[in-house]
């Protein structure tokens, strides 16, 4: 992330926004968001909050993998999770709730 923020990739704004997301994360989980559990999760909400700032089209997460995801015994905690961020973070439009709502369900599998 501080690759991204140097680089000039990541806004100020949004590398608080992330900040936040990941201290919420930490203290709903309980889970420290690392390299390994979290590198692609955090990549890609930094490039979809830069995205967002652009107005550019958010793509959708694709049905089959979403259909995957919300078989998952995670699904729910996962979603109300995705939900109570977007609610924090009302920029986060609906099509990136199933994005964030497949990674933290990883997230709590891997727990």
């Amino acid at each position: 992330m501080a690759i991204l923020r140097q680089g000039g990739i990541l806004n100020d704004k949004n590398y608080g926004r992330i900040q936040d997301i990941i201290a919420f994360l930490r203290e709903r989980l309980n889970i420290e968001l690392t390299e390994g559990n979290a590198a692609i999760f955090i990549t890609h909400l930094c490039a979809a909050l830069e995205r967002i700032g652009r107005g550019e089209k958010i793509e959708e997460l694709d049905p089959d993998v979403y259909e995957a995801t919300k078989s998952e015994p995670v699904f729910d905690k996962a979603l109300s999770l995705s939900l109570e961020l977007q609610k924090r973070h009302p920029v986060l439009p609906d099509s990136e709730l199933k994005f964030i709502t497949m990674h933290i369900g990883a997230l709590l599998v891997e727990d």
